[in-house]
């Protein structure tokens, strides 16, 4: 049985962290995999933990955590920067290396993904990398798929879903982001997963990412959405997922290339 525990990691900025750690039974693994939530999402999320536990169960430890001023972490939620998610994660990585583990992965999901490209790019060390539903293009711009009235308030803040407020300040940092070139720069492998019914963040964004990566491989649900949250779906996600983190080390497992697969 793994075990797991709470902890809090301090961030370069300011903002205390907070996350939980999964450990493998008996092991003594030097692999951690770090998994970054969505935009408005958290680390507890059945989708974060599940991928925890499948990477503890397979022999790695594994941290979740949550991006300041989300879930448990310091932090107002409404002050949202792609730069200061950058930090957090960097951080996260900062961290378990400085536990011991010296082979760190990264799973990014949503907005996340988007980041954990962004932050690998910036010469992380990465051994390897798994985004699901990640933009290839940052928004400048509420999405009306989100859902929320895209209006902005006196203060400056824009209803991006039903109840949850941003900073406008957010769409002008993204802008300073280039995901694209970013995805060049990714050398270790990577593997991208996207649902093809997906209304949050089209299917085209997954096979441009793929298309720019130099040792990536893409698989698509082929009636998946954004979050993958019907069973059958979390269960397709959770497998690829663990088997491409179980691979890592096995430098002739095959990896598909390019435009992907619908598996």
């Amino acid at each position: 049985m793994t075990t797991s525990e709470p902890i809090r990691i301090s961030s370069a900025s300011g903002p205390q962290l907070a996350g939980v750690l999964h450990h493998p039974r008996g092991s003594t693994s030097e692999t951690c995999v770090v998994v970054a939530h969505g935009m408005l999402s958290s680390k507890n999320s059945d989708k974060h933990r599940l991928i925890c536990e499948a990477a503890a169960a397979a022999g790695s430890a594994a941290l979740r955590f949550d991006f300041r001023g989300r879930g448990e972490s310091d932090g107002n939620p409404s002050i949202l920067t792609v730069s200061n998610e950058i930090d957090d994660l960097a951080a996260a990585v900062a961290f378990v290396r400085d536990l011991g583990y010296s082979r760190v992965m990264v799973v990014g999901s949503s907005l996340g993904g988007t980041v954990a490209i962004l932050t690998g790019a910036r010469g992380l060390d990465l051994v390897g990398l798994v985004t699901i539903a990640a933009p290839a293009r940052l928004p400048d711009g509420p999405r009306e798929a989100w859902g929320g009235s895209g209006q902005e308030t006196a203060d400056h803040r824009i209803e991006v879903a039903p109840g949850e407020f941003i900073d406008a300040g957010f769409f002008i940092d993204a802008a300073h982001h280039d995901v694209v070139r970013a995805a060049r720069s990714i050398s270790c492998p990577w593997l991208i997963i996207h649902g093809a019914e997906d209304p949050v963040v089209p299917v085209g964004d997954a096979t441009f990412l793929a298309e720019n990566a130099p040792d990536g491989g893409l698989v698509v649900h082929p009636t998946a959405g954004h979050r993958f949250d019907q069973p059958e779906e979390r269960e397709w996600l959770i497998e690829r997922v663990a088997g491409f983190l179980g691979r890592i080390g096995e430098p002739d497992a095959p990896i598909a290339k390019g435009r992907g697969s619908h598996l």
